[in-house]
C-alpha cells in the first residue's frame, strides 16, 4: 500500500511536472545571457583576485619602504653622532695644539 502510495505521489508529480515543462524549459536567449552573466562574474572574479594580489604587492612594497626609511633615518643619527665625535676631536686636537705653542 505504502508502494503504490509513494507511486501514485511520483506520478501526479512527473504529470504535474509535465505540465510546467512549458514554464521551465530555459529559452535560447535566456541561456546566452544565463551564460553571458556568468562569464561575467568569471571576469569580474579574476579581476578581484588581480586586485587582491595587487594591493599585497603594494602593501609589501611600503613595508620594504618603511623598513628602508627606518634605516636611513638610523645612519643618520649614526652620521649626526659621528660628526659630533669629530668636532669633540677636532676641538682637543686645537686645544693641544695651542697649548704645545704656549710653551
Amino acid at each position: 500500500m505504502k508502494k503504490i502510495g509513494m507511486a501514485l505521489v511520483a506520478g501526479v508529480f512527473l504529470f504535474g511536472l509535465g505540465g510546467c515543462s512549458q514554464y521551465l524549459a530555459i529559452e535560447t536567449d535566456d541561456e546566452n545571457l544565463l551564460r553571458q552573466a556568468i562569464a561575467a562574474a568569471q571576469e569580474a572574479k579574476a579581476a578581484n583576485q588581480q586586485a587582491n594580489d595587487a594591493a599585497a604587492r603594494a602593501e609589501a612594497a611600503a613595508t620594504r619602504a618603511e623598513s628602508a626609511a627606518t634605516r636611513a633615518d638610523g645612519s643618520a643619527r649614526a652620521a649626526a653622532n659621528s660628526a659630533a665625535q669629530a668636532d669633540s676631536a677636532a676641538q682637543k686636537a686645537t686645544k693641544a695644539f695651542e697649548m704645545t705653542l704656549q710653551k
